[in-house]
This record gives C-alpha cells, sequence and structure tokens, in this order.
C-alpha cells in the first residue's frame, strides 16, 4: 500500500448483510449498517487487524505489537472469553501458549529497562514511556481484534436466522399453509399460526454492530497520518450531522455504483473531534489532523 491510499472505516471485515437488519415492517433500519444505496470506493482499503493471510485489499500495518500468529492467538482468547461467558462458566485468562510466552517475554524486557535505568533519569523516562506507548498498542489491537470477532459472528447470526426464515417457510408451504391467507378462526397460539409468524424475517439488532466511535479511535493508533480516511455507515450519517464537509472533486474519481447527484466531500479534523470529546486527548493518534472523506447526495 502507498501512504496515500484511502482506508475505509469503522467496518474491518466488509459490508454487513444489510437484509438481516431490514424486515417488511422495518425499512428505516438499513442505514444503520452502513449499506444499502452507498457507493463502492475504488482502491479503498480496509484495516486488517494483524492475523494471518491479509488480502491485499487490506492494509495491515508495521506497526501492529502482535505478530500475525500472536493476533490469532489473541483471538482464539476473545473466542474462548465469550463462549465461556455465554455458557455461564467464569470468564478469565485462557490457556498460555508459546505466542502469549513471547509477548509476555517482550512486555517483562520493558518493564526490566524501567529497573535496569541505574538512576539515570532520562533513560527511566524513556524506558517508561515506551512501556505505556507498548500498553496503548496493544490494547488498541486486541480491541480491533474484538470488533473484527464481533462481525464475523454478526454475520453467521445474520444467515442463522434466514436459514431459520427459510425453513420455517418451507415449513408452511409443505403443511399447505398460506402467510398471505386470512387467518381468522384460528386461535392466536394455533400451530400454523406460530409457523406463518416464524416465517416472517428476522431483523437483527443494529445495536449488535461495533460501535463505530471505539473502533475509530483504536484505528487511529495504525492508520498513517496521511493516508485519507473514508468512513461510511452510521458513522458517516453522524459525521455529515456533527461536521461541515466540504465538496472534494479530487475524490470524485473513487465512487462506483453511486446513485444520481452523489458528490464526494471531505473534511480535515483532529481525531479527539470526531470521536466526540470536547478537547485534546492527549493521546498523539487521537490528536492529530486528519483528512476525512465520505459522500452526501446533492439537492
Amino acid at each position: 500500500m502507498t501512504e496515500s491510499s484511502p482506508i475505509l472505516l469503522p467496518l474491518l471485515r466488509g459490508p454487513l448483510p444489510l437484509q438481516a437488519f431490514e424486515t417488511p415492517a422495518q425499512p428505516d433500519l438499513a442505514p444503520v449498517t452502513g449499506q444499502g444505496s452507498a457507493p463502492r470506493w475504488r482502491g479503498a482499503l480496509r484495516l486488517w487487524p494483524g492475523l494471518p493471510d491479509a488480502p491485499a485489499d487490506c492494509f495491515c500495518p508495521d506497526k501492529y505489537p502482535f505478530s500475525p500468529r500472536e493476533a490469532q492467538a489473541c483471538l482464539g482468547d476473545l473466542q474462548q472469553m465469550g463462549d465461556a461467558a455465554l455458557s455461564g462458566l467464569p470468564v478469565g485468562a485462557a490457556a498460555t501458549g508459546n505466542a502469549r510466552a513471547a509477548r509476555r517475554a517482550s512486555e517483562m524486557a520493558l518493564i526490566k529497562g524501567l529497573d535496569n535505568s541505574g538512576g539515570n533519569a532520562a533513560a527511566a523516562l524513556a524506558a517508561e514511556a515506551a512501556r505505556k506507548e507498548q500498553l496503548a498498542l496493544c490494547q488498541a489491537q486486541k480491541s480491533l481484534l474484538w470488533a473484527w470477532l464481533q462481525e464475523e459472528r454478526l454475520t453467521e447470526l445474520a444467515e442463522l436466522t434466514a436459514s431459520f426464515a427459510l425453513n420455517a417457510s418451507g415449513l408452511t408451504a409443505a403443511l399447505g399453509v398460506d402467510p398471505d391467507e386470512e387467518m381468522e378462526g384460528l386461535a392466536p397460539d394455533a400451530l400454523t399460526g406460530d409457523l406463518v409468524r416464524l416465517g416472517t424475517p428476522i431483523a437483527l439488532d443494529a445495536g449488535l454492530v461495533p460501535p463505530w466511535r471505539l473502533v475509530t479511535a483504536n484505528a487511529l493508533y495504525f492508520a498513517p497520518a496521511d493516508a485519507p480516511l473514508i468512513v461510511e455507515g452510521s458513522m458517516r450519517e453522524d459525521m455529515l450531522e456533527i461536521l461541515d464537509f466540504i465538496p472534494a472533486p479530487r475524490w470524485q474519481g473513487l465512487l462506483e455504483g453511486a446513485v444520481a447527484n452523489t458528490v464526494a466531500v471531505e473534511i480535515r479534523a483532529p481525531g479527539w473531534q470526531v470521536l466526540g470529546h470536547t478537547r485534546p486527548t492527549g493521546q498523539a493518534p487521537l490528536d492529530a489532523e486528519r483528512l476525512w472523506i465520505t459522500w452526501r447526495i446533492e439537492a
């Protein structure tokens, strides 16, 4: 990736299944997922959380603290913790492994640097700064891995609900029940009535999508300072409300599949402002000014 390649935020895995968030009775839920009539951005990359086998259309930062093997182990830990929580078992650290042991050795080396400063104040401060930076990067990557896992589970849940509705519809058809037929004369708890209800689409709660502020805040630790950030979904909707974007003809050529009157827009703003803070946070990755890009429909 060149430094000027745009990076898409906040979704890490790509577009979520739009149909899973809407039913005929709830058509207004579609924009929450960031899809619908949203155009595609040619050449834009998604932020890869550092797992093995990064696709060619993703950006995998060099400054990730975890190696791909360690990131995979961390993802496994998150998976086990989630499974344990759902099962009612106590949630704790997963079993140790070589990747985790290597990471712990690296962290201990930083702590040892504090002990070996030999009274040198500058050395002690440098070691402490390195330790804090390493900790912040580790937590940021872990958060991205968590978001990746949540998006994966959300996609699986969407597939499960779609399969459930399809199977229920097939069963009602096999029993000769017409969902469009008047159900007068049938008790509410009648078998056929329940089958018809089971065959209707099941809309997922948009609140299951990882919060865009959480994902973006952690992504800013790794996105190159001069990489344009393309925002989508609910993040786009919120930013268009709170910030004054201006037309950006230089990005118009990247839009693909856009409806009429779709215009690329941009704004330069520090991360803390985009994230909803009232003042700088004191954390350089969040306080730096960035170029944010999105689209809107002009009248």
